[in-house]
């Protein structure tokens, strides 16, 4: 594990040490539009002062489906470019109830707009991060 006291101020006061990115433990997950306007300018700003300890993006609250497609293309191009993952949290839930017709739209949506590959999520848990996934597939192909 590679310390990064040299890189950050204060480099005598401890800190948990972790390994470079892509992580598999200790993973930091910031919000991203919710509670507080975050686009790609204040991303780039924080990616440039702490992203080495910034592991994923939570679209929280479907907050995504509200912005004009080119900014969410524009954010997760900047995230994957730090290695940051994206996630859209529990949307999927909110997805399903709406029925399989919407379910069965998500998946090639996300897919095209870049916010679904191998280092994207559907589902929120950082535990089991394919429930989400699970879910949507039963929905598209329920037999």
């Amino acid at each position: 594990m590679e310390s990064t006291h040299t890189q950050r101020s204060f480099p005598f006061l401890r800190i948990n040490e972790r390994e470079r990115k892509p992580r598999t433990r200790c993973l930091t997950e910031i919000r991203g539009p919710y509670y507080s306007v975050v686009g790609r300018r204040y991303l780039e700003d924080l990616f440039e002062t702490m992203g080495a300890y910034v592991d994923s993006l939570k679209f929280a609250g479907g907050s995504f489906t509200l912005m004009p497609e080119q900014a969410v293309r524009d954010i997760i191009e900047l995230c994957h470019k730090h290695n940051v993952l994206i996630s859209t949290g529990g949307f999927i839930e909110r997805v399903l109830v709406q029925g399989g017709h919407a379910a069965r739209q998500l998946l090639p949506n996300a897919r095209s707009s870049g916010s679904i590959s191998s280092r994207s999520r559907l589902a929120s848990s950082q535990s089991r991060p394919m429930v989400g996934c699970g879910l949507l597939n039963w929905c598209v192909n329920p037999d």
